[in-house]
Order: structure tokens, then C-alpha cells, then sequence
């Protein structure tokens, strides 16, 4: 067990709020609090010491290491700087380490180890700054160059935590994740979401950036690879996301130039096989994958067709018609295994009507039109209308202008 004990020193004004530190074994030190702007302060105040405190064990652990790596260390020092709340209790909100690390023939790969080591796995100052919901930021400096000390994975994940921290828990209505993000519908979906109070995670093939702070950068998400799937399913998981809604928005109409060529007797395996593992198993896979990321109460969205649907038969573009009917009828057993496990999502499938989109250029309604559409579609007075029917297909009736579930 550690003892401390902190003594006041009974000095007169404006010094009476002075304190002599002792630990039982050791000098003392002295931990003061200014009154005002006006009084000098002598010593470090009790904030300034868990910063010392915390770079200190940090530089420890780093010094200890790369002699146990016989790494030739000259010099090394640690700065940190914290930015406080405002409201009490005042505790640090974010922070930053500063390494510097001086030595000839060090090698960057075995010092970036070392500071890495001590910062997720050693430092017990840092980890209990960490769990009072500080964010810390590391860097590193070698003879004066920056150098990171995470590779590509582990730097996205610091940053998603940090945006999850700032700016995520604040969103009123959680967080959302969409599929096919990159352009038309789900780029469009994004912006509007946030408006309505969700914090963002936008995902696509390509990359695409977004001015919103409440967006976070497009991850990369191809529905067709398992490899890539359980790639965001591993970077959701180490940064703790939970999701109020998914929406599946990735999706393709056919891969051949000639319509001909998707007819129901002109159809090559290959033109069914990509279009269904995007259109469909690709939402499969996905959502399984995603489940475990879904809060109660909140709701999965999967992009289907009226195309797909029994009153509209048509012989062309066969693939994606199956493709979208096989999302409804997944939709409606995912949500009767969620009822049953008592899982509280409210799953459904939807047509957005005819959107004009890339891949529909003579769409009647426009992307703005069809995003507000969907708000409506998940807003508040539709809960009880999309539980009580949970895991049906919604279309959007243009002459109405309203969403109906067909059944």
C-alpha cells in the first residue's frame, strides 16, 4: 500500500493555500494553488503533478526498455501538456506526450516499441488518466525528427476513439453507420442524418471526405470481401462503437452494357454471381457481422427495390431483381431470430422510390428528396409502425408521398 500525506503550511495570505507533500520515503515537496493572476506561485499545483507524475513513470518505463534493448540512449525527456473541463470536477479532458529521445545509431523501430510499449501497456499513470475518459495523445521525437509510433490500424483507431469521445457521444441520436457511402443516396443519407442528431460513420469502396466534424472519415468497407468486412469489425470493436442504426445502402443494378444481357434467358452465372454477392450476400455478411455493434432499441435499414417485390414482374435485369427480393425475405428472418433473442432492433427492408441516381439517370425523385424521405421514414413517429411490422418491406409511394408496407 502507498501512503502519502499532505501537510498545510498555515502561511499568511496569499500563501495560505501552500502544502508540503510527503511520501514515506523520499524528500518532501511542496504543492501550491494560486489565488489569483496577481500571486506567484512557488511550486507545482496538484494537477501539474499528476502531469509530472505521469510523464515521469512514462520516461521510466521507456529508459528501462531500450537499455534492456542496448539501444545507445543519451538524453530523453517527456512533455506533457493537458487541456481541462470546465465544469467540476475540473479533471483533464484531453492530453498530449511529447517524447524526446536523443542517441546515435538508435534504431526508430525498437525506440517507437519502447514508447508504444509503456503507453498502452506499462504506464499505470497513464492508464488511470486514461480511465477518468482523458484522451492521450502520444509523439515521438528521435534527434529531432517525428516519427509515429503506430502503424496505419492502430493510428485510425486512436483517432475514431478521440472522435467517438468528442464529438460521437454528444450526437442526441447516436451513431450511425452506412454502407456505399461514397456518392448518390448514402452521401446524401450522411449529411441529412447528421442534421437530424447522428454522429456519422460513412463506409465505401472509395474514398470520400465530408466537412461535417459529426462525420467521420470514410472507412473502407467492401461488402463482397470478408476480409475487409471483419477489418471495420475489428477497428468498431477495439474503439468500443455501439450503433443506433445501420443502413446497408451498398448496392449494384448489373455489370454488362447491354440491358439485353440481364434479361432472365440472357443472363451469364457471372453477371448473377457479382451482383449478388454485392447486392445480397454482401448485406448478409455484413449485417451478421455488424449485430453485435447494435444498441437496444435501434434499427437496421436494408436498401431492396420494388423490383424485387412480387407485384412488379419483369424478365429484365434478372440478377438484381432476385438480389433484391432475397434482401426483403432476409430482412423478415433476421427480425423474427432478433424478436425471439429479444435482441430490441427493428430491422426492415425499403424502397427509396425512383431515386435519380448513377444508376438511375431517369429517377423522378431527387437525392435531397429521397434522404428526407428516409428521415421520415426512421423518425419517432414511426417507431411504433416499424416495430409492430418488424422485418417488412417499405415502399415509397410518390403519388402519396408517403412510405407503405407491403406485405
Amino acid at each position: 500500500m502507498i501512503k502519502v500525506k499532505a501537510i498545510w503550511t498555515a502561511q499568511p495570505f496569499p500563501h495560505n493555500w501552500e502544502f508540503n507533500a510527503q511520501c514515506e520515503e523520499g524528500q518532501s515537496i511542496p504543492i501550491v494553488v494560486k489565488h489569483d493572476d496577481k500571486s506567484t506561485k512557488m511550486a507545482p499545483n496538484p494537477k501539474e503533478v499528476i502531469l509530472q507524475g505521469m510523464a515521469t513513470c512514462t520516461g521510466i518505463d521507456v529508459v528501462s526498455i531500450l537499455q534492456k534493448m542496448r539501444q545507445p540512449l543519451e538524453s530523453l525527456s517527456v512533455e506533457c501538456n493537458g487541456k481541462l473541463t470546465e465544469q467540476h470536477p475540473i479533471i483533464f479532458s484531453e492530453c498530449n506526450l511529447i517524447y524526446h529521445i536523443k542517441g546515435n545509431d538508435l534504431a526508430p523501430d525498437r525506440v517507437a516499441l519502447a514508447v508504444k510499449l509503456s503507453f498502452m501497456d506499462y504506464c499505470g499513470v497513464t492508464a488511470m488518466i486514461k480511465k477518468s475518459g482523458c484522451h492521450i495523445t502520444p509523439k515521438l521525437f528521435i534527434n529531432e525528427k517525428e516519427v509515429n509510433i503506430w502503424d496505419p490500424k492502430e493510428q485510425l483507431c486512436e483517432k475514431l476513439k478521440k472522435w467517438l469521445k468528442e464529438i460521437a457521444l454528444e450526437s442526441p441520436k447516436g451513431i450511425a453507420l452506412i454502407t456505399g457511402s461514397s456518392r448518390g443516396i448514402g452521401y446524401t443519407l450522411a449529411k441529412y442524418l447528421v442534421k437530424e442528431g447522428y454522429a456519422v460513420i460513412p463506409t465505401s469502396r472509395s474514398p470520400v471526405t465530408f466537412e461535417e466534424k459529426e462525420i467521420f472519415e470514410s472507412l473502407y468497407l467492401d461488402v463482397t470481401k470478408k476480409n475487409s468486412i471483419l477489418a471495420l469489425t475489428d477497428l468498431l470493436e477495439k474503439s468500443d462503437i455501439k450503433l443506433s442504426l445501420l443502413i446497408h445502402n451498398a448496392g449494384t443494378l448489373t455489370t454488362v452494357n447491354e440491358i439485353s444481357k440481364s434479361n432472365a434467358l440472357n443472363l451469364s452465372s457471372r453477371e448473377f454471381d457479382e451482383v449478388f454477392q454485392t447486392n445480397f450476400v454482401g448485406i448478409f455478411e455484413s449485417n451478421n457481422a455488424l449485430i453485435p455493434f447494435m444498441s437496444p432499441h435501434s434499427k437496421i435499414l436494408m436498401t431492396s427495390s420494388i423490383m424485387g417485390h412480387s407485384s412488379y414482374e419483369d424478365y429484365s435485369f434478372m440478377a438484381y431483381r432476385i438480389s433484391k427480393r432475397a434482401v426483403a425475405h432476409y430482412a423478415k428472418l433476421v427480425a423474427l431470430q432478433c424478436d425471439a433473442e429479444n435482441k430490441k432492433i427493428t430491422i426492415l427492408s425499403f424502397h427509396p422510390g425512383s431515386v435519380k441516381t448513377d444508376m438511375n439517370l431517369e429517377g423522378a425523385i431527387s437525392l435531397d428528396h429521397c434522404a428526407k424521405n428516409i428521415m421520415k421514414l426512421i423518425s419517432e413517429p414511426m417507431t411504433k409502425q416499424l416495430q409492430d411490422n418488424n422485418g417488412e418491406f417499405w415502399s415509397y409511394n410518390e403519388k402519396k408521398s408517403e412510405w407503405q408496407c407491403l406485405k
